[in-house]
């Protein structure tokens, strides 16, 4: 690692990272029968290079029944689309990465930023985990496993398996929603596990895994849920992966944990991650959340192995960071918080952003 904190690049199983800065996994709506659509490869191929290490695609599905959205992504037997995706991102100079999930509920997706009938959900989620035959439970475990193997096919070399934000494995791990009485229940990181063993298995030595959590669901006190995060981070590093990446929140409860208030500060969250790049220096820790200032990151005292996501940043202006970083601050189209990047809450097919429209023209 280079030990310039604004030029700090990553040697993971042969893969140079070529910065810590990187594109936030992002549901853009760019999809069509699970397919990638033009939108998404010129979405990406203009927020790759740029300083930007790792171009996440977002919230890919294990299958269509998993989906979070009709215009969510999945993978069918067509591979040009893919190929095309990752090829245009690894010549523009970033890492091609691909966030996997699965959404299994039968919640319609809330659209409100606030949930203010958090006990039902509970309930909801609590009696249909504990339904799920121990069947099912594999076969989810297989999908991840089969899914992971078609996107190192097709060209992605950074594979996030999502376990934020109320997805299904982010369920799993919640102490408060996964009350099962057999070994899923008990060892709430027996499916990460099993998807992370099951991957090793079949993929080459080269390719980078990385697995998101949220810090915080919102279900419980903060002070509870942090001191249970910590066990549960304690074994998630035991487990043969290279990156944890932190967001926060469950979409169907509270998103402003997930895209927070400007008004709660500048990278919000990251006094509570760096700690865990300090006590573990092998595993590189990922930061997102209101990231909207590279100055404000203070990198001079941040630990060398944690890494910034970025999003609505990227979104409005996909030149951020080369601006950040070579001293055009004052040429940056800034995120207004015009809120339109939030598509399914509002309505809309896909991703729009006004700010980075009326650049374009």
């Amino acid at each position: 690692m280079d030990n310039d904190p604004r030029n700090i690049s990553y040697k993971l199983r042969d893969i140079t990272i070529p910065t810590r800065f990187f594109l936030a996994p992002i549901n853009t709506g760019f999809s069509f029968n699970g397919e990638p659509q033009s939108e998404l490869i010129t979405f990406h191929n203009e927020r790759s290079g740029k300083g930007i290490g790792i171009s996440y695609v977002g919230n890919v599905s294990i299958e269509p029944q998993y989906v979070t959205n009709k215009n969510t992504s999945y993978f069918t037997e067509s591979t040009s689309k893919w190929k095309e995706l990752t090829s245009v991102i690894s010549e523009a100079g970033s890492i091609p990465g691909i966030q996997i999930a699965c959404r299994n509920s039968s919640i319609v997706p809330v659209k409100r930023m606030l949930n203010t009938k958090k006990e039902i959900y509970i309930q909801t989620v609590q009696e249909e985990l504990k339904q799920l035959p121990k069947a099912e439970l594999e076969r989810i475990v297989s999908l991840f496993v089969h899914n992971a193997q078609f996107a190192y096919e097709v060209g992605f070399r950074v594979i996030q398996i999502h376990a934020a934000h109320g997805y299904f494995l982010s369920q799993m791990l919640n102490k408060e929603l996964n009350v099962r009485d057999d070994e899923f229940g008990t060892n709430k990181l027996k499916m990460i596990s099993m998807i992370i063993n099951g991957i090793r298995e079949i993929l080459p030595s080269d390719l980078i895994l990385d697995v998101r959590i949220s810090l915080i669901d919102g279900l419980i006190s903060e002070e509870s849920e942090l001191a249970y995060k910590n066990l549960l981070i304690n074994q998630l590093v035991e487990l043969d992966i290279d990156m944890i990446s932190f967001s926060n929140g469950i979409y169907d409860v509270n998103k402003q944990l997930i895209y927070p208030l400007k008004n709660w500060g500048h990278g919000v969250f990251i006094k509570k991650i760096a700690p865990f790049a300090e006590r573990y220096p092998h595993i590189i820790w990922n930061a997102s959340g209101n990231i909207w200032d590279i100055d404000e990151l203070d990198l001079e005292k941040q630990p060398q192995n944690l890494s910034f996501s970025i999003g609505r940043a990227l979104i409005a202006d996909p030149s951020f960071i080369t601006k950040s970083l070579s001293g055009h601050k004052l040429s940056i189209n800034h995120c207004e918080r015009k809120n339109q990047c939030h598509y399914y809450s509002l309505g809309k097919e896909n991703i729009t952003c006004p700010i980075y429209e009326a650049s374009r023209n």
